[in-house]
């Protein structure tokens, strides 16, 4: 007993410091004014892959634009496509992604090298999925390729910004900020995947917000993994206060979701239809080993949206 209260003192010793250092080292860090990347067309994967069928697609957009169908978005942390059983399989991860139905999806922690490679992960999704374009966000080169954000439409994606909001030595981390056409209607979207340590999602909620203009012109949404789940985090708070309540459930770990990380906002807030961690039976199960977080997914009527962010 004795050693293992001198083991659980040692580990304190070497633990606390860190902790402290990586929670404070960088609360004299100012994020640099940094202008936003604009990305050529051609950058925005626009393949029509051969899943497509152009009449069927062109219908749905026409019905979703018109509000018979609702506007139906997700937001998915994949792991690099790597599961609870150490298996990287995009196979899977595609799979749970075609479960949700989604018009639109956020995802983070993705490898997206271009061509046909195993690190090509976003675009076999996007091929997987039958998304009609595709948009990468990468913050960071691993030894596996390009990582970090990506976006996938079955809409056009008519232009993108990616914001750098890296924090000193912290891991680097980034915004994708797109326009997104709906039927003549353009939806800003924004993916992002915040910092681990309180100090770093302050600081990119402030350079978020900055970003975002006080009262939007169209309708909006923001979207990602925030690496926050204390009710009364003052970065969540701020991001409340302009963007209303989000979408969030329980989605880490995916076994046993405990954490409520994920989260989606539409202003306003009230205009949700519905809000779920996926949980249809077969998928589920799939979705709770196909990476170490649960999707979330939300349901919206443009028309809910788009009269909301008129009368705002």
């Amino acid at each position: 007993m004795r050693t293992i209260k001198l083991i659980a003192a040692g580990l304190s010793m070497v633990l606390l410091p860190l902790i402290v250092f990586y929670s404070l080292g960088g609360i004299q860090e100012r994020m640099p004014e940094r202008a936003p990347v604009v990305l050529d067309p051609q950058e925005i994967c626009t393949e029509r892959w051969t899943c497509h069928d152009p009449s069927a697609l062109a219908a749905l957009w026409e019905a979703t634009a018109r509000g018979e169908r609702p506007l139906r978005i997700a937001s998915y942390n994949v792991h690099k496509c790597t599961g609870m059983d150490f298996r990287r399989d995009p196979g899977r991860v595609a799979e749970v992604i075609r479960s949700l139905d989604a018009d639109i999806i956020s995802l983070q922690e993705v490898l997206s090298d271009p061509g046909e490679t195993a690190s090509a992960q976003m675009r076999t999704l996007a091929k997987k999925t039958g998304m009609y374009m595709a948009v990468a966000g990468h913050t960071k080169h691993k030894k596996d390729g390009r990582y970090g954000n990506a976006l996938l439409s079955r809409f056009p994606i008519s232009s993108v910004r990616l914001h750098d909001i890296s924090l000193g030595s912290f891991e680097p981390r980034g915004i994708i900020d797109a326009d997104i056409v709906v039927g003549g209607l353009t939806i800003r979207v924004l993916v992002t995947h915040l910092g681990l340590w309180p100090v770093e999602r302050n600081r990119q909620v402030d350079r978020l917000l900055e970003i975002l203009p006080e009262r939007p012109g169209s309708p909006l949404i923001v979207m990602g993994d925030t690496n926050d789940w204390l009710p009364g985090s003052p970065a969540l708070q701020r991001l409340r206060a302009r963007l209303g309540e989000p979408v969030t459930m329980r989605t880490f770990p995916a076994l046993f979701p405990v954490l409520p990380l994920d989260r989606i906002w539409i202003p306003p807030s009230e205009s949700l239809r519905e809000t779920l961690a996926h949980q249809a039976s077969l998928p589920s199960r799939l979705a709770r080993i196909a990476s170490d977080h649960l999707p979330v997914v939300a349901t919206v009527y443009l028309k809910a949206i788009a009269q909301g962010t008129a009368s705002r």
